[in-house]
């Protein structure tokens, strides 16, 4: 008994070995092999001026899409400031630490004085969003080895349809996020205070749990984000990688916009104070800088899901 006890825990150890030994490995080949072949071909299809072109045109696009989503969303609220504050609360999930309520006080005042004649940008909103998705489609031909585009009125069209839904998304978005923060506020908690207000897991309440929903957000913008760039590496392009090596293209630069969100988050509340230097118009030059890391990140990304690709094809080869 004692024999056969021993012999399994051997096989299970040098399972576990196994494991480690394959993991550390992939790990070494990742960080050594897969991000400097990336890196390498990053710089090779002007990866860095891809970047820049791409985050130009997103920040002139920023004001008039927030302006027509706010005032899409002002005919369901009736207060002069909430439309704005949601929309600017799911902004926020995706940025880092930034001040905006002055931001967001100047664009209240601009939609509620004249709300309708903010729908005047949507042809700007077309235009601008129509040269991001050229430059996007542009960087993913390059990163995916793709030698002829479509034609110039084609992807104009597509680009077109992409920005509708992607502009409906974001309102259809906040306002279910906002539905589910009202039903959780009045229901949840409510529940929780009543019924389970004293039970603790590990020595921890349960509804302070429940209140510290950091984790829960960040796995569920992770996702959502994941799933975006994964659309857009999908649909983008004329021509496609297989699914699994753009989704872990996609799922690269989502964790890596996570992980340094919460490095430049640090970055500009504990060591750079940018409001000591730019006073008032710090909000715009962090979210300048934030969305060039962020076109940074897509492009990248989308150089690793080439790498993914090359790496099973070559292991496909090998076998």
């Amino acid at each position: 008994m004692r024999k056969k006890i021993l012999m399994k825990l051997v096989s299970w150890l040098f399972f576990l070995k196994n494991i480690l030994v394959r993991f550390t490995a992939r790990a070494f080949r990742f960080f050594v092999d897969d991000l400097k072949r990336a890196l390498q071909n990053f710089e090779h299809h002007n990866g860095e001026l891809t970047t820049c072109a791409m985050a130009f045109f997103l920040l002139i696009s920023f004001i008039p899409v927030s302006l027509v989503i706010i005032s899409a969303l002002s005919f369901w609220y009736l207060s002069e400031d909430i439309a704005a504050k949601i929309y600017f609360s799911q902004i926020k999930n995706l940025l880092p630490s930034i001040q905006m309520d002055k931001l967001i006080a100047s664009i209240d005042k601009i939609v509620y004085q004249k709300r309708y004649l903010a729908f005047v940008w949507i042809p700007f909103l077309f235009w601008w969003g129509s040269l991001v998705f050229d430059i996007v489609e542009r960087a993913l031909e390059f990163a995916f080895r793709i030698g002829q585009g479509r034609k110039y009125w084609k992807a104009k069209i597509r680009h077109f349809i992409i920005i509708i839904a992607i502009s409906l998304t974001a309102v259809l978005l906040t306002l279910f996020s906002n539905l589910i923060a009202i039903v959780k506020n009045e229901l949840v908690f409510n529940f929780l205070e009543k019924n389970f207000k004293n039970i603790s897991i590990f020595g921890t309440n349960l509804e302070s749990i429940v209140e510290t929903p950091f984790v829960v957000s960040s796995l569920f913008t992770l996702s959502i984000n994941t799933i975006l760039i994964f659309l857009l590496y999908k649909f983008v392009p004329p021509k496609k990688l297989d699914n699994t090596s753009m989704f872990k293209g996609a799922l690269f630069a989502a964790l890596s916009y996570e992980i340094i969100k919460l490095l430049f988050s640090y970055y500009i509340t504990e060591i750079n104070d940018y409001t000591s230097i730019f006073g008032s118009l710090n909000a715009i030059v962090i979210l300048m800088i934030w969305i060039w890391y962020t076109c940074f990140l897509f492009v990248f990304g989308a150089e690793m899901a080439w790498i993914f690709y090359e790496n099973k094809t070559q292991s496909k080869q090998l076998s």
